[in-house]
């Protein structure tokens, strides 16, 4: 049986349009209209991943409290914002609270359900890592596989399941890992190299606000990148 998929938007005909189409594919999937509903049930269980709007009835900023209180109760539980709010201020507060994604409506069914699917598959390849016990431990980097967290001297670096998976692929190795083998550790089909270096350089900077020392991540000159603390 797949993952619990949990949907909070107060339009009704909406939150059944996307319900459906997630139980079609498998998914147990919960519906809530408001933020005390949604609070309420995750009190007694929390699902495997959430999908929220902002704007819960008369709480313009009820999605983002039921963010806060998810992200409390398990900091790895992955969200994605699925609202008609696309300001980029709207955006960027929605992913620093540690959402996975954020859509703006309309958003095809189909890119939905691929975004879905690939973060579970990055999980479950995670975990994979972590129980062959490969490599969940280098140096000052800590990473827990099962949770996706990442810490870097003792401090956590939030880091999207993209770049979870990115990083994982170059510390599983001694080598460089050449871009079309980071492409495939994204699950995410069809990426372009010039994607890959934007992950990258948005690890980087992760990595440098904790660290300004930070230099362990090595680019590889027409082939990829590669882990490695000097």
């Amino acid at each position: 049986m797949k993952q619990t998929i949990a949907i909070v938007e107060d339009d009704r005909e909406q939150r059944a349009y996307y319900a459906q189409a997630l139980r079609d594919h498998g998914y147990q999937v919960k519906e809530f209209e408001d933020r005390e509903q949604a609070t309420t049930a995750f009190a007694e269980e929390l699902p495997d991943l959430a999908i929220l709007d902002i704007a819960l009835k008369s709480d313009v900023g009820g999605g983002y409290e039921v963010c806060r209180y998810l992200k409390q109760r398990d900091n790895s539980l992955p969200i994605i914002f699925l609202t008609s709010r696309g300001d980029e201020l709207d955006k960027i507060y929605g992913l620093q609270l540690g959402a996975w994604d954020y859509q703006s409506k309309p958003v095809s069914l189909d890119y939905l359900i691929v975004r879905i699917e690939s973060f579970f598959q990055i999980r479950q390849a995670a975990c994979q890592i972590n129980n062959d016990g490969k490599n969940n431990k280098t140096g000052d980097l800590k990473i827990n596989s099962r949770t996706m967290q990442c810490f870097w001297k003792a401090e956590e670096i939030l880091l999207t399941p993209t770049e979870f998976a990115i990083l994982s692929a170059m510390v599983e190795v001694d080598e460089a890992v050449s871009i079309d083998d980071l492409i495939k550790a994204t699950r995410q089909g069809v990426v372009e190299d010039n994607t890959i270096n934007t992950h990258i350089l948005h690890i980087r900077k992760k990595f440098k606000k904790i660290d300004e020392h930070f230099e362990c991540i090595k680019t590889r000159y027409g082939f990829g990148y590669q882990w490695l603390c000097e």
